[in-house]
Formats: structure tokens, C-alpha cells, sequence
């Protein structure tokens, strides 16, 4: 029977050809747009080199120093200080970063240029918390890192603009008329790895501006830290032991008394949690109460043109409809017969609207995402998106023929015969 729908439903994309390319085309744009807000969501959630272990990073953005004495309150990020007594300790994770961004003009000894890039001073736990790929040389050490060498790890990109090659080992840059010597080279990172994204990394002991912060009585610095823990199971028991960790630190009585706003799953951040003034939370309710209206209307004004379009071509199929009636067929057997018709159209549609979305997402990141930023094919084709257009082209599917096939099945025999 699901064969001779199909049939049917080819048979007619042939015999109304411009009501079938209009219909295809409104339920490819509406999935487009819906996609594409699912897209972003799912490129701030989903891992992908060199942030493949998201679904095991916790995230401490910010930190509170608040005085014993004056009252007054910071937000701000974490000092190295804080770093070494409350991070570095943890015994649960699998590996822990301390991470600082700035932005430095990175030239040569030989030839003076003047563009800026970002710079992420950060530690040897960095590189295990995040998969690099490497193109040649190694990660600066434990021993480098101990030591404060001017070293750094660069991008294949920014390797090949200085050098001309990819294999610069053992050569210099300078880094705010400093230099460091390279380490090892890295398949460039795109901008949508946040956390990771730079375009050198080198030993935040190797720069005096990160190294012994006396602001808020050592508390206040310029760190973030990402964890990464053994198992996403693991997250409760970490936030515990930073905790714990926190208490302990502020037991030796120090002028500024440390606070941890949140330490944030990668879920909460791609639900818009974020340390900005003390700290927001977002859950799946906030999260959908703002986008849930768009959705809707992305999804709700093509469905009343496509069910004109559907009613349009039921009502040319009344005879047809009342003459099954008459010989035995029920309601649920037209019913099913107009969803299934046309979910063929709606399933064109959808597949359409994937590959639209993909494009649309392409030409409009320099407002959606960042200019800079680039799309991948791992970032894109996980298994959410297909569910996800699955979900709304059957959704699409059944608002739009839903109506006009309980109509026609409700339809007296006689009435239908005679096209009443």
C-alpha cells in the first residue's frame, strides 16, 4: 500500500509541476532557517578537533574577590596564585588548563611586521586537555614551562605566512620585541574552538604580566580554567573538590576572599551561561523561551501556505476520495493516504533545506558566528542535525496535510461524489 502512495505522490509532483516545485521549495526554506539556528546551537555543543572531548570540559570563567574589609566585590578572572593552590591540586580530572588570551604584534628579527594575533599564554596541561594535531616539533614541556623559556607552539597558517614553510622548529619570533623560540607547529584551529583557538601558544611563566598577580590581594589575574575530567559522570565530584579547595584557600586569612561563581558543563555555555556580573545560569527553559518563538514562526508560516496548497489539491481528489469510501476505504486509510503523498513532497523539501542551511550558514556567519570563523564538515554532519530535520520536515509534514486529510475523511460519501 506504501508503494502505490509513492506512486500517487510521484505521479502528481509530475502533473502539478509548479504547485509541487512552489511547495518544495517553501518547505526547503522553512527547514533552511530552522537549521540553521539548530546549527549555531550545535556547533557551541557539539566536539570537534581540537575540542573533540567538549562532553568532558568544565569551564571556570570567572571568579569573585570579595574584600573582608571594604566590602567591595570583583568579578574578574583567576590569578596564577589562585591557579596553582586551587586547580593544579585536583585529583579528579583527567587533566587541567589555566588559560590567559592577549593580543601582540608577532614579528622577526630580519624583517619588522606590525599585524597583531592571538596569543594564549597558558600551561603543559593545555595540551593534554585539548587534541591538536601536530605538523611537525612537539609541545613546549613540564621543564619549559618550570623553567619560563620564551617558547611556543604556532599555527601551520601563521608558520607558513613568517617562514614559508611548515617546519620551523628551532627558529625565532618575537612576541612583543621578545623572543621565543618554536617548538611545534599545529594544524590551525578554527575560531568556533573558543577555548583553544590562538595562533601561538607559549608558557604563561615565560610573560612577568601573568606570573605573581598582586591584584585583590592576589586574588583577581587574567586565567580561565578548563577541566577536563575523566568522565562526565566525574563533574559533580570535581565541582566538589574545587570546593573544598576554595575553602581552603580562603582559610589562611587572606584580605580578599575568593568565590567560584559556576563551574559551567560545555552544555550550560551553549545555552548562553556565562560569568558577565556575578554569573548566569541558563537552563533548557531560558534556552528555548528565547529561541522556541522563532522556531515556531519559521515553522508555522509555511505550513499555512503549504496547507492551501495541500487543500487545493485534495479538493481536485474528492471524486477519487468518496469513490474509495464507497467501496470499504475508512477514514485512518485516507487519512494515512494524503500524510504519506505528502510527506514525499515534505521529505524533497527537507533534504533541500540541509543542504540550503549549510550554505545560508556559510554566507551568513559574519553575523552569526564571526567572519573568521570556519565551518567544517566535523562540525556539521552530526547526528543531531539529521534527527533534528527529520523531526521538523515530519512536523512540517503533518500541520500542513494533517487538516485537509481529516477534512476529506470526514466528508460524506454522496458529498464527495458529487464534489459538494
Amino acid at each position: 500500500m506504501l508503494k502505490q502512495y509513492f506512486k500517487q505522490a510521484i505521479q502528481m509532483l509530475k502533473e502539478n509541476r509548479l504547485t509541487s516545485v512552489i511547495s518544495i521549495l517553501g518547505t526547503a526554506l522553512s527547514i533552511a532557517m530552522i537549521l540553521v539556528v539548530i546549527l549555531q546551537f550545535q556547533i557551541k555543543l557539539v566536539g570537534f578537533r581540537p575540542e573533540s572531548n567538549r562532553g568532558r570540559m568544565l569551564y571556570i570563567m570567572g571568579i569573585r574577590a570579595d574584600s573582608r574589609n571594604s566590602g567591595d566585590r570583583n568579578s574578574t578572572a583567576m590569578s596564577d596564585g589562585v591557579v596553582k593552590e586551587c586547580l593544579y591540586p585536583l585529583q579528579t580530572p583527567e587533566a587541567v588548563t589555566a588559560i590567559a588570551s592577549n593580543r601582540a604584534i608577532v614579528s622577526l628579527r630580519n624583517r619588522q611586521l606590525f599585524e597583531e594575533y592571538v596569543i594564549k599564554y597558558t600551561d603543559p596541561g593545555f595540551w593534554k586537555v585539548f587534541d591538536f594535531r601536530f605538523i611537525s616539533g612537539k609541545p613546549f614541556t613540564e621543564a619549559d614551562f618550570s623553567s619560563g623559556l620564551p617558547c611556543a607552539v604556532i599555527t601551520n597558517t601563521l608558520a607558513r605566512k613568517l617562514f614559508g614553510s611548515e617546519d620551523p622548529i628551532g627558529k625565532e619570533v618575537l612576541m612583543g620585541y621578545v623572543p621565543y623560540t618554536i617548538t611545534g607547529v599545529v594544524e590551525a584551529p578554527t575560531r568556533a574552538a573558543n577555548s583553544a583557538y590562538a595562533d601561538v601558544w607559549a608558557p604563561y611563566t615565560s610573560n612577568t604580566n601573568y606570573v605573581n598577580s598582586m591584584s585583590c590581594g592576589g586574588v583577581c589575574g587574567s586565567f580561565q580554567g578548563v577541566i577536563l575530567a575523566r568522565s562526565a559522570s566525574d563533574f559533580d565530584a570535581i565541582r566538589t573538590e574545587i570546593k573544598q579547595a576554595v575553602s581552603r584557600y580562603n582559610a589562611t586569612g587572606r584580605e580578599f576572599v575568593l568565590g567560584m561563581n559556576f563551574v559551567f558543563s560545555r552544555l550550560d555555555v551553549a545555552l548562553g551561561s556565562n560569568d558577565v556580573n556575578g554569573g548566569i545560569l541558563k537552563g533548557w527553559k531560558e534556552y528555548l523561551t528565547q529561541t522556541a518563538p522563532l522556531l515556531l514562526f519559521l515553522l508555522l508560516v509555511p505550513t499555512l501556505n503549504l496547507t492551501g496548497v495541500v487543500q487545493s489539491s485534495v479538493q481536485k481528489r474528492r471524486s477519487e476520495m468518496g469513490l474509495r469510501k464507497a467501496f470499504g476505504a475508512t477514514k485512518g486509510r485516507l487519512l494515512t493516504q494524503v500524510l504519506c503523498e505528502n510527506l514525499i513532497i515534505t521529505l524533497i523539501g527537507g533534504l533541500i533545506g540541509i543542504v540550503l542551511s549549510v550554505i545560508l550558514l556559510q554566507l551568513c556567519k559574519s553575523f552569526l558566528l564571526t567572519k573568521e570563523t570556519a565551518v567544517t564538515f566535523e562540525m556539521l554532519f552530526k547526528p543531531v542535525l539529521f534527527v533534528a530535520a527529520l523531526f521538523f520536515t515530519l512536523l512540517l509534514n503533518l500541520l500542513s496535510a494533517g487538516l485537509p486529510a481529516i477534512r476529506i475523511s470526514r466528508e460524506q460519501i454522496v458529498d464527495a461524489l458529487n464534489n459538494k
